[in-house]
């Protein structure tokens, strides 16, 4: 779409650049040229500018491809980031010069049919004398239709862009406050694993608690807690049965230790939290959230109720009291809605050799980092720690996607709208420059400077008008194909549709000031001797 305004936006300046050679090629026509070798000499310098053009890119290509693979690395969810590699090879440079080619001549093409069929006697008469007025409105008798037509071409080309850059930035905004149920800003996580300790089975439970307890200790953490796995990652799902009838549900499960809800924020809205009490030996028990609740417990208190686990006690079924209720958190994914899950107390299973840690900083998170690290390897020096990150870190993985497309979309209709004004700029000081003669002998009968001023303006807004109707029923057709790149908005979301019209209007009337301005100071006196 952006190459279709750049041909656009070409041809339309080549069209202004033969409209000051016309003297010149008829000329050449009236020596004997024929049409065939005009037509070839205007194609063969607009094919020569495309490709020393698009040669000119291509010495850009490298250092901006290598900035943008930095630019756009892939931040890993658990991990560090993942450079784009963007390669320059044959290919590229083959395709590249190709495309300058044939934009070089889809865009000459029609100024040189134009050039080649003027008429050559009216040609030298209407250079030798400036006409007042043509057939057409807008742009006099030597390009009629063509110029305003191109420019309604760029705006209506330049609006979908607009308009598909206000959805995706509409969906970064919309992502970017989305609440996953629990407090983030200052948490971290890590995994840590005592594969090469020599902690036995019975010893895991009792280090993960004293690893949490004495870093909420620390004056550069306010909690810490253990998981088996931490929030907005894979989760483990498992056959389970709620109140002891019908048929086992698959559900999303957490194991956690006591303290977890509160070290993250979550509200426990019925019931109790897991408490130290809640270790083997114990009554087994389980809080569930509130998305379960309402789904399994509609009207009925779940405080209190059964939750079976088959074949979780040596093939036998395990039963567990549901002792709380918490607000729900997204589990898995943060752009997801939060899953019914079930929260078993960590001290009553088995521990794994490796487990989650979660920990609330005091202070900035990401200089919290190092200190946690060195920490742990003090405490355990054979403990094996992988990816201490912030959680905004990974928050900010989950919105890589949608934060690339607002950035690449916004900058494509950047470029689109400066293209359209300088088409609108380009073609409004061309029809000043044809018709200061026309202009000097209306301030001469009375016209006022302002309007003159309106007269350009009204000129201007015209193709405008035209491209904007078009570009609008474009954009309804086209945005339902970005409707996977959106999240929370519609593809027809209105303020997106205003913004980019009122955006749109606002570059147009700015590139039309100049040209206006210019035609409302013209000297009549200077004007009427304008040739």
């Amino acid at each position: 779409m952006l190459l279709l305004l750049v041909c656009a936006n070409v041809a339309n300046l080549l069209l202004s650049v033969a409209v000051g050679r016309q003297r010149e090629i008829s000329m050449r026509a009236a020596l004997g040229a024929s049409p065939g070798r005009l037509i070839r000499q205007v194609l063969a310098e607009n094919v020569l500018l495309s490709a020393l053009a698009g040669g000119v890119a291509l010495l850009l290509a490298g250092p901006l491809s290598a900035w943008l693979g930095s630019y756009f690395a892939r931040p890993s969810v658990w991990g560090a980031n993942v450079a784009r590699e963007a390669a320059i090879d044959f290919r590229v440079v083959a395709f590249a010069l190709v495309i300058s080619l044939v934009t070089g001549l889809i865009a000459g093409l029609l100024p040189a049919l134009r050039a080649s069929r003027r008429n050559l006697v009216d040609t030298l008469r209407t250079e030798a004398v400036q006409p007042v007025s043509g057939p057409r409105r807008y742009w006099g008798r030597r390009v009629p239709g063509v110029h305003d037509l191109l420019v309604a071409a760029q705006v209506a080309l330049s609006v979908v862009l607009l308009v598909v850059a206000g959805l995706v930035l509409r969906t970064l905004v919309t992502v970017r406050v989305l609440d996953p149920g629990f407090s983030y800003d200052r948490l971290l996580v890590t995994h840590i694993s005592t594969s090469s300790t020599t902690l036995e089975v019975a010893e895991r439970e009792r280090f993960f608690r004293e690893v949490a307890e004495r870093i909420g200790e620390q004056p550069w953490a306010s909690a810490a807690t253990v998981a088996d796995y931490p929030l907005l990652s894979p989760h483990p799902s498992a056959e389970l049965r709620l109140g002891g009838q019908g048929d086992p549900v698959s559900l999303v499960y957490s194991k956690v230790i006591p303290g977890f809800f509160e070290a993250l924020g979550i509200q426990v809205l019925q019931g109790r939290s897991f408490v130290a009490g809640d270790t083997v030996g114990a009554p087994d028990v389980a809080v569930v959230n509130e998305r379960l609740a309402r789904r399994f417990f509609a009207g009925e208190q779940p405080v209190g109720r059964r939750v079976w686990w088959p074949g979780a006690n040596e093939g036998a079924d395990r039963v567990f009291e549901i002792v709380g209720v918490v607000r729900d958190t997204k589990t898995r994914d943060f752009l997801t809605e939060p899953e019914p899950t079930v929260y078993f107390s960590y001290p009553q299973h088995a521990y794994p050799t490796g487990s989650a840690l979660l920990v609330s900083a005091t202070g900035d998170p990401a200089a919290t980092v190092p200190l946690l690290y060195r920490w742990l390897r003090d405490f355990e020096p054979y403990l094996a720690i992988v990816n201490v990150v912030t959680y905004s870190d990974v928050v900010r993985g989950f919105l890589y996607t949608h934060r690339m497309n607002a950035e690449m979309f916004s900058a494509l209709a950047f470029l689109g709208l400066a293209l359209a004004a300088v088409g609108i700029f380009s073609v409004m000081s061309l029809a000043v420059s044809r018709r200061t003669r026309e202009i000097g002998i209306r301030i001469s009968i009375g016209a006022q400077r302002g309007d003159i001023g309106r007269l350009v303006i009204r000129q201007a807004l015209a193709p405008v008008v035209l491209g904007l109707g078009v570009g609008l029923a474009v954009s309804f057709a086209v945005t339902g194909l970005v409707r996977s790149l959106l999240y929370g908005v519609e593809p027809t979301d209105p303020l997106a549709l205003a913004a980019g019209t009122g955006v749109l209007l606002v570059a147009a009337l700015s590139a039309a000031y100049l040209p206006a301005r210019r035609a409302a100071t013209v000297d009549p006196v200077t004007a009427l001797r304008h040739e």
